[in-house]
């Protein structure tokens, strides 16, 4: 495969990629589903009724949910 193409991730293997990067489990494909249905997940990408997840824009939505410390 190309680079491009191992960016592109299915919603099971981003859900697992994500929740392992954030809390050492992987989080469940009913996570992200609830989290683009409110409005509040990663960006994804719809190609008919697929929808994948490009690794680079789920990285930078990450690094968009710091806050600063109170």
């Amino acid at each position: 495969m190309t680079e491009l193409q191992d960016a592109y991730l299915s919603r099971p293997a981003t859900a697992a990629k994500l929740g392992t990067l954030v809390r050492g489990k992987p989080y469940n494909e009913r996570t992200l589903i609830n989290w683009e249905l409110d409005g509040k997940g990663p960006p994804v990408t719809r190609v008919g009724r697929d929808v994948t997840y490009y690794w680079p824009s789920v990285l930078q939505w990450l690094r968009s949910q710091e806050k600063s410390a109170a």
